[in-house]
C-alpha cells in the first residue's frame, strides 16, 4: 500500500470493471448461474427473490461502497485538518455533489439507448456522445481554470443535460421523466450525501458511528413489522425519484468502510517511522490465505455448503490474523487492524446468513452488507500486501479505480455509439451470437476498451470529480 491507499483504488477498480464486464456480457440461458446475479439466474433470468448465494457480480456493488466510504476519511480530513476548510463549507460541498450525483443518475437514464426509442442510430449516438460531452463539463476538472470559470463550465454542463432531455422530450415525444433514473448512481449519490455527513459528526468518535449503524439496522428491523412506524417511516419519501429511506441500508457497508479509512489516515499520518516489519514469508501467507478466504466464501455461499464455510472461514481468517500480529511497523499495523475490522463483519454476516432467507443481495439482507465487507476489508489487504512483497502495482486497474465514473460511462455513452457511427456495431453483435460463450467474449471485448479508455484519460490526468 503506497501513501496515496491505492489499494482503496484498486478495489474501486475492481468493482467498476466487474460492473462493465457483467452489464456487457449477453445473456444466454447455456451460460453458468455463476456468471450472473444469484437471484437473476439462467435459463430464464427471471429476479427471483427466493434464490439464496451470491456471485462475483453481487460482489461489485457492495466493494464499491465500501471503497467510498474508505474515502471519505482520506478526502474530507485533509480537507477538514489540511486546508482548514469550515464545516459548513464541507456540508456544502458535500449537498453539492449528491444534487450533481443525482443528475446524472437521471440524466444516465434517460439518454441510454433503450430511453431513446426509435430514433435513428447515427443520431442516437450523436445524443449519447453529446451527453457525455455534457458528463465531461460537468465532473471534468481542469487545473488551469479559475474556480468561476470552473463554476460556468459545470453550469454549461447541467444546461446542456437538461436541453438534451428537454429535446428529446418534445423534440421527439420520448418518455422523458426525473422518475427514471440509473438506480446504481442514485444509491452512490445517497451514500455520498448521507455516509460524508455521518462520518463528519462521529469522525472523532467511533462509538458513535457504530450506533449509527445500530439505529439504522433496528429501523430497517422493525420495518419488516407491518403497522409499525418503522414501517411507515422506511416506506415514505419526500421524493420518491430523488431519495427513499430504504437507500440507508447499505450505511451498513459505508460505515465499515469508513472504518477501515480511519485506519489508512492513521497509517499515512504515521510517515515512515520505523518498526519491526512482519518477515515475507508470514505476509504472504496471510495474503494466500486471505484470497483463499474470499474464494471459499464465493463457493461456499453460491453453492450452499453453510456449515463447512463458516467452520472454514474462522480458521482460514485466523490463521491470517494470526500472522498479521508479528509486525509492529506502521503498514504491518495497518494491515492488522483492517482486517481486525474485516474478520468480525465476516463473521457477522456468516453468523446472520440463516436470517431473511439467505445472503442475497436482492432484496439485500443483514448477512449481505456485513460478509461483503468483511471480503471487500479482506481484498485490501492481499492487495496491500501483494503491492509490497511481489512488487504488483495493478496500475490497469488502479487507473480505472482513480477515474470510476469515465470507466461506468464509457460503454455506453463512447464505445458502443463510437461502434454505432463507423457501423461496426453490428459485426461485434452478430459474432456474439455465434456461440453462447461468445456473447462472455463480447463483455470482455467491449470491457477491455473501456480499461483502455479509462487509463488513457487517467493517464492524461483528466478525472472526473464525481
Amino acid at each position: 500500500m503506497q501513501k496515496r491507499a491505492y489499494t482503496v483504488d484498486l478495489l474501486r477498480g475492481l468493482a467498476i470493471v466487474g460492473m462493465v464486464l457483467s452489464g456487457q456480457m449477453l445473456w444466454h440461458a447455456e451460460l453458468p448461474a455463476w456468471l450472473f446475479h444469484a437471484q437473476t439466474p439462467p435459463p430464464a433470468f427471471r429476479f427471483d427473490p427466493s434464490v439464496a448465494g451470491i456471485t462475483w457480480v453481487d460482489l461489485v456493488f457492495p466493494f464499491f461502497l465500501f471503497s467510498m466510504g474508505a474515502a471519505f476519511p482520506l478526502a474530507l480530513r485533509r480537507r477538514i485538518e489540511q486546508r482548514g476548510e469550515s464545516m459548513a463549507a464541507v456540508v456544502v460541498s458535500v449537498v453539492k455533489r449528491w444534487a450533481l450525483l443525482s443528475l446524472f443518475a437521471i440524466a444516465l437514464a434517460n439518454l441510454r439507448t433503450g430511453a431513446l426509442g426509435d430514433m435513428p442510430a447515427g443520431l442516437k449516438a450523436g445524443f449519447q456522445l453529446a451527453g457525455w460531452g455534457c458528463f465531461c463539463a460537468i465532473f471534468l476538472r481542469v487545473k488551469r481554470l479559475s474556480a468561476r470559470q470552473a463554476r460556468a463550465v459545470t453550469l454549461a454542463g447541467v444546461g446542456g443535460l437538461v436541453a438534451l432531455m428537454l429535446a428529446g422530450r418534445y423534440g421527439w415525444g420520448f418518455d422523458i421523466s426525473v422518475r427514471r433514473s440509473d438506480i446504481i448512481i442514485l444509491v452512490l449519490a445517497n451514500m455520498a450525501l448521507f455516509g460524508s455527513l455521518v462520518w463528519v459528526w462521529t469522525r472523532d468518535n467511533l462509538s458513535a458511528r457504530l450506533g449509527v449503524l445500530a439505529f439504522v439496522a433496528a429501523l430497517r428491523l422493525g420495518s419488516t413489522v407491518e403497522g409499525s412506524w418503522n414501517a411507515a417511516l422506511w416506506n415514505w419519501s419526500p421524493a420518491e425519484w430523488l431519495f427513499s429511506f430504504d437507500y440507508l441500508k447499505y450505511l451498513c457497508i459505508i460505515i465499515p468502510g469508513t472504518i477501515a479509512g480511519d485506519c489508512i489516515w492513521r497509517w499515512m499520518e504515521a510517515g515512515d517511522r520505523e518498526g519491526a516489519e512482519l518477515p515475507g514469508r508470514k505476509s504472504l501467507a496471510a495474503m494466500a490465505l486471505l484470497v483463499l478466504l474470499v474464494a471459499g466464501n464465493m463457493w461456499g455461499l453460491f453453492t450452499r455448503h453453510l456449515a463447512e464455510n463458516f467452520v472454514a472461514s474462522l480458521v482460514v481468517g485466523g490463521a491470517a490474523l494470526w500472522l498479521l500480529r508479528g509486525g509492529d511497523s506502521p503498514l504491518d499495523r495497518l494491515h492488522r487492524e483492517v482486517f481486525s475490522w474485516g474478520f468480525f463483519w465476516l463473521a457477522l454476516g456468516l453468523v446472520l446468513e440463516a436470517y431473511e432467507g439467505g445472503i442475497k443481495k436482492d432484496y439485500a439482507t443483514f448477512s449481505y452488507f456485513f460478509t461483503t465487507s468483511g471480503l471487500a476489508s479482506a481484498v485490501v489487504v492481499a492487495a496491500s500486501i501483494a503491492m509490497r512483497r511481489s512488487g504488483l502495482r495493478f496500475g490497469i486497474l488502479v487507473k480505472c479505480g482513480q477515474n470510476p465514473m469515465v470507466a461506468y460511462t464509457a460503454a455506453g455513452f463512447v464505445i458502443m455509439p463510437v461502434l454505432a457511427l463507423t457501423q461496426l456495431a453490428p459485426y461485434l453483435q452478430r459474432f456474439a451470437e455465434l456461440d453462447p460463450w461468445a456473447g462472455v467474449v463480447r463483455g470482455v471485448v467491449v470491457t477491455a476498451a473501456v480499461m483502455a479508455f479509462t487509463v488513457l484519460f487517467t493517464n492524461r490526468g483528466l478525472f472526473w470529480r464525481t
